[in-house]
């Protein structure tokens, strides 16, 4: 069987296969991935931003009633053992627990915890897919290995060479996420499979934070294109705003073009005028000024970024993004894009 062809069999029996849960336009959900969790040592991708993790669900989330989903990669297992993950990280595993006993989490897994499944020290019931029914609309959430050969057939071979050549030399975690190849193809065969079922589907692996199937790069030219048609018909003194923020939008694609995308080109899933907004991802936790998660809540869909200040005051100096001040600390949660589910299954009724 060719990657395809096995990728779209794959995804439709775990499709078949996923529990369903009803959402309403009460329900709120936030939905990380990718944290990558290891022993808080050098080479522990989730130290960087632990403490924004902590209290961000601590102090935002759990008081304001969402529903906490972790789509996978929670622990690096494929890199340290359970049991160094749970004496470094035992106040993450309070902060979930706090979730657990109100019947506010789903734990999904990915391709670096996948052991978990193979483990009794842990107190998590874990799922490997998750279905939303929002008014008869499909909500499928899942990690993103799945679309993978590789990842399914030999994950955990990968792993033993992760934890015996990577983690003895400090080397970081080497993944999907650091290949522009391996993304895409990833990206492409979650897009195509989502946009045949007519479904919206919700993935991480991949760590690149996706809104109605966009990247960054999809993002920008979009709104460039959007601000070029509407500077002529703009007053004058508006104008010189517009100008200002296309400038700020062409230096922040030619910044990702050189540096994010290995391959500008590739990362973008379509060169078409129509795009299926099927597709989302809720990015990572490791940044390096902050972390990115998807929030359902009132019928809308929202991509948000949670930043430190102290490392970064980009959107808090950008007009165009509302930012919100977590108490007295220095981290802040800005809406990145948001939409509503209704508008975006339409568009995918009508698209897909």
């Amino acid at each position: 069987m060719n990657r395809e062809l096995f990728s779209y069999a794959t995804l439709n029996r775990l499709f078949q296969s996923s529990p369903t849960v009803h959402l309403s336009d009460k329900d709120k959900y936030v939905i990380f991935s990718d944290l990558h969790m290891g022993n808080g040592g050098k080479s522990d991708d989730f130290a960087r931003n632990s403490d924004m993790f902590i209290q961000v669900l601590r102090d935002y989330y759990f008081p304001k009633g969402y529903t906490l989903v972790l789509n996978g990669d929670v622990e690096e297992l494929q890199r340290f053992t359970l049991e160094s993950i749970q004496q470094r990280w035992g106040t993450v595993y309070k902060v979930f627990d706090m979730f657990a006993r109100e019947d506010r989490l789903y734990r999904l897994v990915g391709n670096h915890d996948l052991d978990l499944l193979f483990m009794q020290n842990h107190s998590f019931d874990l799922l490997h897919s998750l279905n939303f029914d929002y008014n008869g609309n499909t909500v499928f959430i899942f990690h993103g290995h799945q679309t993978s050969q590789r990842y399914m057939k030999y994950n955990r071979a990968l792993g033993l060479g992760l934890k015996y050549l990577s983690r003895p030399f400090g080397i970081r975690s080497s993944s999907v996420a650091h290949s522009s190849s391996k993304r895409f193809h990833t990206e492409k065969r979650v897009y195509q499979f989502s946009s045949r079922k007519k479904i919206l589907s919700i993935i991480g692996h991949t760590h690149r934070p996706l809104f109605e199937s966009m990247s960054k790069i999809d993002t920008l030219k979009f709104e460039i294109e959007r601000l070029c048609r509407k500077y002529p018909a703009a007053a004058d003194n508006k104008k010189q705003r517009i100008a200002e923020r296309i400038r700020r939008h062409r230096d922040a694609l030619n910044y990702v073009q050189r540096h994010e995308e290995a391959s500008a080109n590739r990362s973008s899933l379509y060169n078409a005028n129509l795009v299926v907004p099927c597709m989302f991802n809720s990015g990572c936790v490791l940044g390096e000024r902050g972390m990115t998660a998807l929030e359902i809540r009132k019928g809308n869909i929202a991509l948000v970024y949670w930043f430190d200040a102290s490392r970064g005051k980009k959107y808090l100096q950008d007009r165009n993004y509302a930012t919100q001040q977590l108490g007295d600390s220095t981290y802040y949660r800005a809406i990145m894009k948001k939409d509503s589910l209704s508008y975006i299954f339409s568009r995918i009724r009508l698209l897909g």
